[in-house]
């Protein structure tokens, strides 16, 4: 962590403390906050709040939030945030001993829901591209039991998505959904399993609807028909991903954030997430 976050302690905070601009992250107590007025970024229409303690917020310097609000619901939870070439737009809520890691180059057309609850995670890989309204929920809002059994049928389970995604408009993830890199969910999917890399889902539920394809950020919406026509082969593979030695053991990752025992251990764990840099960490087949 930098120098400049402040320290950590189990002493009980009695009151929610609210950050509402870089001059009130010197007042927060018993959690630790990196939110930094540094060259480029900015932090308007936004607010941080604490109602625990051992928290841990990293904003990467150079980070612009906008209409952003980010809540800590209990203690020992981590957000973590990369910083892109635009404005990130997040409405967050993590709960205790979650974790929230947003990696570098995501884009946002409007304010994404994130809510990590009983002690699972929403990973997010780099340069994804949010359209509107996206959510993500790692548990059911309540407890579901076999009439047989007397068992919980409904355990909660975190979310993991790969690098360059393109999550549509009004997607849903819930708990259990693993996403390939280089995928593309449609608009109004419903994503609750795995979905392989350079693939396609769509629906509700999600289903694989093509396979084999992979997509790049320029917007056609201004092209002329030269444009439209310059661009009917793309010939790069830099967003083509496949099984090599540096795809990642996903739940091995995440036995090891399980086992940190605070926030100070579940944000060093962030921090090597953003070491992990081969271009196939999050394949999958």
């Amino acid at each position: 962590m930098p120098d400049s976050t402040n320290s950590t302690s189990k002493t009980k905070v009695n009151k929610i403390q609210v950050i509402r601009s870089y001059a009130d992250v010197s007042g927060i107590q018993d959690n630790v906050v990196h939110l930094q007025d540094t060259p480029g970024s900015e932090f308007s229409s936004s607010t941080v709040e604490f109602a625990g303690t051992g928290n841990v917020l990293f904003v990467e310097d150079g980070t612009r939030l906008r209409n952003t609000r980010l809540r800590f619901l209990g203690n020992d939870a981590v957000i973590h945030l990369r910083k892109s070439h635009g404005f990130l737009r997040l409405i967050a809520t993590v709960f205790e001993e979650s974790v929230f890691y947003l990696g570098p180059g995501a884009t946002f057309t409007s304010e994404a829901r994130v809510l990590p609850t009983e002690r699972k995670h929403v990973i997010v890989g780099r340069d994804a591209m949010f359209s509107s309204r996206v959510a993500f929920r790692t548990a059911d809002p309540h407890l579901i039991y076999s009439v047989e059994s007397r068992e919980r049928v409904n355990p909660s389970d975190s979310i993991w998505v790969g690098d360059h995604v393109w999550l549509g408009e009004d997607t849903l993830l819930l708990k259990g959904a693993k996403v390939g890199s280089g995928s593309i969910l449609a608009a109004r999917a419903l994503i609750t399993k795995k979905i392989p890399s350079n693939s396609t889902a769509a629906g509700v539920p999600g289903r694989i609807v093509s396979k084999g394809i992979f997509w790049t950020r320029p917007s056609v919406h201004g092209y002329t028909k030269a444009q439209t026509e310059q661009n009917l082969i793309h010939s790069g593979d830099d967003f083509v991903f496949g099984a090599d030695e540096h795809v990642a053991d996903v739940h091995g990752l995440e036995r090891e954030l399980d086992a940190a025992t605070s926030g100070i251990g579940r944000a060093a764990w962030c921090f090597q997430l953003d070491q992990m840099d081969g271009k196939n960490r999050f394949y999958i087949e």
